[in-house]
């Protein structure tokens, strides 16, 4: 779906994919998925890690012993409270609900060395699979999965969104949770 409503970005991850996948040898493999060869392919899935994660709120927690104050607001003994995703926190992120892979490159996080928005590129804030001993097991299978199917659609398939009313993730309805989209009707062009 951000491939489809951000054009510019799906022809720029196609010329790197086009150029990975001619150096070596005209074929699709592990070595073309690698960081190294395809950057831009790599900071792609991050940002869409970042606008759209796998759940909208970091974690929920109860306060079961005592009144909570934060910040001067008194949260009451026996409540539950969720603590938000910062993915969209203007605080901590430029036009957050722009789709900007290049937020990710060397430039885009050495920009945000030592501020507060650096929080960002910690590794729990990097992916959905967590880290350490309760990183999903499965997360390497799954990113190589996922980079291997949008490496394959994007040099198959110019994607888009032919419904001049979705021009951005905001116009996207969604189903009883915010994590159930209702995708529109996408276009697929054989390239």
């Amino acid at each position: 779906m951000h491939l489809a409503l951000n054009e510019d970005v799906q022809e720029k991850l196609y010329k790197e994919l086009s150029a990975s996948v001619k150096e070596n040898g005209g074929t699709l493999s592990a070595a073309v998925l690698e960081k190294m060869a395809s950057p831009y392919l790599h900071m792609c899935l991050r940002e869409s890690h970042r606008a759209t994660p796998a759940f909208t709120a970091a974690m929920w927690k109860g306060n079961s012993h005592k009144d909570v104050e934060i910040h001067g607001q008194t949260i009451p003994k026996g409540n539950m409270f969720q603590m938000g995703h910062i993915s969209f926190d203007e605080d901590y992120i430029d036009d957050p609900f722009e789709f900007r892979p290049e937020r990710w490159d060397a430039e885009g996080v050495a920009s945000r060395k030592d501020t507060k928005s650096e929080v960002l590129d910690h590794p729990f804030l990097r992916d959905p699979f967590s880290q350490g001993a309760r990183r999903c097991p499965g997360s390497r299978v799954a990113n190589n999965e996922i980079l291997a199917m949008i490496s394959r659609l994007v040099l198959d398939w110019k994607i888009s969104v032919p419904d001049d009313n979705i021009e951005s993730l905001k116009d996207i309805k969604h189903d009883e949770s915010p994590i159930k989209p209702i995708f529109p009707q996408m276009k697929f062009e054989a390239r």
